[in-house]
C-alpha cells in the first residue's frame, strides 16, 4: 500500500510513516484544537504532489469571534483615534456616523482584527489618505529611538539581561492608538523591570531559544518595535524572521517602521500579506505561513496578532499586555496584566486531539 509524506514539519511529527494511500482519515477534537487547519495542511499536502480527494468539514467556526462586548469599545476607541487630531474638525461626525452604520451591518462572526481591517479601510477611505497616521507613527519611533541607549544600559547592566529585554518589550505594548484601554507608555515602561508577570513562560521561552536555529517574531506597533529590536539583540538564533504588517493600518508596523529602527539589522523582515490589525492565519501569505510553520520558536507580540492565531498549532509564545476583559479571561488573567504565555498545541496534544488514518 502506498503512503505520502505531509510537507509541514510539525504535522510530519505526528505521522512519522505518512498517510496511507488508499485510506479515509477523520479527526475529531474539542474546540480549539486546530482540527480545520490540520485536515487542510493535509489535504494541501496531497494536492501539491498531484493527488485528489474530497474534504469536508463539519460544524466549523471560528474560535475567536467579536464579542457583542466588543462593539462599545470599538466606537471608544475610534472616539480616542478622533482627539489625536488625525481626523479635521468637519469630518469627525461623519466618521463616527459611518462607523455605526457599518457596525449595523457587520458580520459578528469574523475575529476583531478582521473587523478592524474593514474599519480602518473605511476611515482611509473617508479621509482619502492611505496612512493617515503615519506622523503620529513617526514620532512614537523617533521618542523610543531617542532613548535606545538608555534602555540598551539598563538592559546590559541588569543581573539577567534576558529578562530585562523581554520586560522592556512587552512594556512597549502599551503604544496602541487602536485600544480603548491606554496606560503611561514611561510610567508603565518602569513599572514592568519590577513587576508580576500574571502569566509568565518566559523560562519555557528562554529554554527553546537555547536549541533554536529560526525564529519567527511578529511584531505589532510603532515604538515598541524600538524595544522588539532591543529584546532580538539578545536572543542568540542563526536565522530570526521578523513580520511585519504589509500596509498601513492604525499604528501597526509595516516595512518603514521596520526599515526605521533598524530592523533589517538584526532580522530578516518579512509582511505577513495583509494589513488587518492582527495576524489573521486564514488571510497571511504563503511566505508568512512557510515561515511559521519551519520555525522552531514563534514569538507573538500584542493582543492583535493574539486574537489572529490564538488556535494555530504552532511553538508560540504570546507576549502582550491584556488591554480588555474579554481577552484576559480568555487567557485567565485580568485587565492591564503583562502576559508571556506558551500557546502551542504539544506532539502529546495533537496526538490526543487527532485521529490518524483508517
Amino acid at each position: 500500500m502506498k503512503t505520502f509524506e505531509i510537507s509541514q514539519d510539525w504535522l510530519a511529527a505526528l505521522m512519522p510513516d505518512g498517510i496511507r494511500v488508499p485510506s479515509s482519515t477523520i479527526i475529531t477534537g474539542p474546540a480549539g484544537a486546530a482540527k480545520e487547519l490540520i485536515s487542510s495542511m493535509i489535504a494541501a499536502s496531497w494536492l501539491s504532489k498531484g493527488g485528489s480527494l474530497i474534504h469536508i468539514l463539519t460544524n466549523y467556526k471560528e474560535n475567536m469571534n467579536i464579542s457583542l462586548d466588543c462593539i462599545p469599545c470599538i466606537v471608544s476607541n475610534l472616539l480616542n483615534l478622533l482627539k489625536t487630531g488625525v481626523f479635521p474638525d468637519n469630518a469627525r461626525e461623519p466618521a463616527m456616523r459611518h462607523l455605526l452604520a457599518f457596525l449595523s451591518k457587520a458580520d459578528y462572526q469574523q475575529s476583531p482584527p478582521v473587523l478592524g481591517r474593514e474599519i480602518h479601510r473605511m476611515i482611509r477611505q473617508e479621509l482619502n489618505n492611505p496612512d493617515p497616521y503615519r506622523e503620529i507613527k513617526n514620532k512614537y519611533n523617533r521618542m523610543i529611538l531617542d532613548m535606545y541607549s538608555d534602555f540598551e544600559k539598563m538592559v546590559i547592566t541588569a543581573e539577567d539581561p534576558f529578562d530585562t529585554a523581554l520586560r522592556l518589550a512587552i512594556a512597549g505594548n502599551v503604544i496602541d492608538f487602536g485600544s480603548q484601554y491606554q496606560l503611561d507608555i514611561l510610567e508603565t515602561i518602569n513599572r514592568v523591570i519590577n513587576a508580576h508577570i500574571a502569566i509568565d513562560d518566559s523560562q519555557k521561552l528562554k529554554e527553546d531559544l537555547r536549541s533554536a536555529k529560526s525564529l519567527l517574531y511578529i511584531g505589532d506597533n510603532c515604538g515598541e518595535i524600538v524595544l522588539d529590536k532591543l529584546f532580538i539583540k539578545h536572543i542568540k538564533v542563526a536565522n530570526i524572521y521578523f513580520a511585519v504588517r504589509s500596509g498601513p493600518v492604525i499604528n501597526d508596523i509595516t516595512i518603514d517602521d521596520a526599515l526605521m529602527a533598524g530592523m533589517d539589522k538584526i532580522a530578516k523582515i518579512i509582511t505577513t500579506g495583509d494589513n488587518a490589525p492582527g495576524a489573521v492565519w486564514e488571510s497571511t501569505s504563503n511566505e508568512f505561513k512557510q515561515v511559521f510553520n519551519k520555525a522552531d520558536v514563534i514569538i507573538s507580540k500584542g493582543q492583535g496578532n493574539l486574537e489572529g492565531l490564538i488556535d494555530v498549532p504552532g511553538n508560540i509564545y504570546f507576549l502582550f499586555v491584556s488591554k480588555c476583559d474579554l481577552i484576559a479571561r480568555r487567557v485567565g488573567a485580568i485587565k492591564g496584566d503583562f502576559i508571556v504565555k506558551h500557546g502551542s498545541i504539544s506532539i502529546e496534544q495533537k496526538t490526543n486531539k487527532s485521529q490518524g488514518t483508517d
